[in-house]
């Protein structure tokens, strides 16, 4: 049986990946920060503590017999108390994905992929714009670019050796489990909240946690995927209210939106300290997601409907 380790094995992406790996066939070992995570590994998957990946020292309990590394575990967008502290980006992003790909080059590991961000790209797309791989990087702070800087240490770490590194740009990815932003508007138009998102008129990519379960099996096994980098989406983008009124219908709850300008909104949003929501509100965030579907034939399984609907399933039961 193949063997792959997932770091970062107790978080949210891991809680949809490491069910279907195991489906698929995979012997799965999960690392973890400490002792209290392990539980919250799914079950099926053998759990090992490596502490801080910036720091650890222990690689041969974590890496012997793995054949491929899905790499998750860092520092998150979401960690707004610290979301302008460089340091810590570059040392829970940048410096534990250098360790742990240069661990991964001695050992001959045969896969590496890696979940980065949009944000390694940018923070905001014009309107009718849309990244793909080949679009130049600008990242506007600190958590994208520590992502790009990971993206480029794992090439140079992984550059002389057989290890096919896969990196995957993300863009907000959603399902059970979920935090932060999405989560927030959920329970907005759950609770029935009038919410002054009518007038906005944006576009943004979003991906379902099974998609991106889907496609990073897909990237573990196809020889096409090694040394590249993929956009992952749903392949429907959708502009705030249409995802308003779209969860909305999932929960069964009418959409109760009004018109605000954006203008307005955004002044708001700036003196209660929430401009850079706001900004994710309004602004269009579109990733060209074309290159997975056309080198390795990748479709994404379920529909933004169908993930938006289990999402919400989830909710409900959460709720009770």
């Amino acid at each position: 049986m193949r063997q792959v380790l997932v770091t970062g094995a107790d978080g949210f992406v891991a809680s949809g990946l490491i069910p279907l790996l195991l489906e698929r066939g995979w012997g799965v070992r999960g690392s973890v920060i400490d002792e209290a995570a392990l539980a919250a590994i799914p079950k099926g998957a053998s759990g090992l503590v490596s502490g801080d990946l910036a720091s650890f020292c222990g690689w041969g309990p974590l890496l012997d017999g793995i054949d491929a590394v899905v790499h998750l575990a860092g520092k998150v967008h979401a960690e707004a108390a610290r979301a302008h502290d460089g340091e810590a980006f570059a040392r829970d992003n940048v410096e534990s994905s250098r360790r742990l790909a240069e661990a991964c080059a001695l050992r001959r590991v045969a896969r590496f992929v890696f979940a980065s961000s949009a944000k390694a790209i940018g923070e905001e797309t014009a309107s009718g714009q849309a990244w793909d791989e080949g679009t130049p990087c600008s990242p506007a702070d600190p958590y994208g670019r520590s992502k790009l800087e990971a993206e480029r240490v794992l090439a140079k770490a992984l550059a002389r050796h057989a290890a096919g590194l896969v990196v995957l740009r993300l863009p907000l990815v959603y399902g059970p489990g979920m935090r932060a932003n999405m989560l927030r508007l959920f329970k907005a138009v759950d609770a029935g909240w009038p919410l002054p998102l009518a007038g906005i008129e944006n576009s943004r990519s979003l991906l379902y946690l099974g998609n991106l379960a889907d496609a990073v099996a897909l990237c573990l096994d196809h020889p096409a995927a090694a040394g590249e980098t993929f956009h992952v989406t749903d392949g429907e983008d959708l502009s705030t209210p249409e995802l308003a009124r779209t969860i909305a219908r999932a929960l069964g709850r009418p959409a109760r939106l009004f018109r605000v300008p954006e203008a307005l909104l955004a002044a708001t949003a700036s003196l209660a300290g929430r401009a850079s929501d706001a900004g994710r509100l309004t602004g269009s965030l579109v990733l060209d997601g074309r290159k997975i579907r056309l080198k390795l034939g990748w479709r994404p399984p379920h529909s933004a409907d169908a993930g938006l609907k289990a999402t919400a399933d989830w909710f409900r039961d959460m709720k009770r």
